[in-house]
């Protein structure tokens, strides 16, 4: 039987406020103004991770309590395998992360990858999509809008890159190259498809991809 995966820490909007010394209105007021990242439950309630909260404190140039660090380095820990790298599986069953904020878009997609029979997962924004990668251990290929509020699928695939430097990225958008260019200058995702992308570019790619992996 295999060790459980960790689960990730969050805060709630109670906890948050303890830790930040404001009110629980304005932890609130953060997120719906996406100046906090932070998940919703099913009930609606905000759960908010660590590092997330660390990091818009130390951009408002607010105070970081020990107690808060602490929460982080515990959740890093978590998420790490012994040999220093996110803890991911996709050795049973893989799966399909499709990321946009256009729920049609993200209907097309699932439409167009069901024939590889692997499960399809949705996310509307980044902080959903990372949410997702988090708890899922068995996504193994990523379908990434560009333009998107809150996060944007750039500063997404940064983030991905950093934690899951093996997973790969197909990004697609109707941005000019020249931007793109900009925007991924750093690195560069596996694939860019321009939007609107033709159904059997996308099935294509990501049928390679995944076979590559031996999926």
């Amino acid at each position: 039987m295999s060790n459980p995966i960790p689960e990730p820490i969050f805060l709630s909007a109670p906890k948050a406020a303890t830790l930040c010394g404001v009110s629980r209105n304005t932890i609130c007021c953060w997120i719906r103004d996406n100046k906090l990242a932070s998940y919703t439950t099913a009930g609606g309630k905000y759960l908010i991770r660590p590092s997330d909260l660390i990091s818009f404190m130390q951009e408002s140039n607010t105070f970081v309590p020990p107690a808060l660090t602490e929460l982080a380095a515990e959740d890093e820990k978590n998420q790490q395998s012994e040999d220093g790298s996110s803890s991911r599986e996709t050795t049973r069953e893989p799966a399909i992360l499709v990321v946009d904020d256009d729920p049609d878009m993200r209907q097309v997609a699932e439409r167009i990858l069901q024939p590889i029979g692997l499960p399809i997962l949705q996310a509307e924004n980044g902080y959903e999509a990372l949410h997702h990668l988090t708890k899922n251990p068995l996504i193994a290929l990523v379908i990434l809008d560009v333009s998107m509020p809150g996060k944007s699928g750039d500063e997404t695939f940064k983030e991905v890159r950093t934690t899951f430097p093996k997973l790969p990225v197909i990004v697609c958008s109707g941005l000019e190259s020249s931007e793109l260019e900009e925007r991924f200058a750093a690195e560069q995702p596996e694939l860019i498809l321009a939007k609107p992308y033709q159904h059997e570019h996308l099935f294509r790619a990501a049928s390679t991809f995944l076979e590559d992996l031996g999926f």
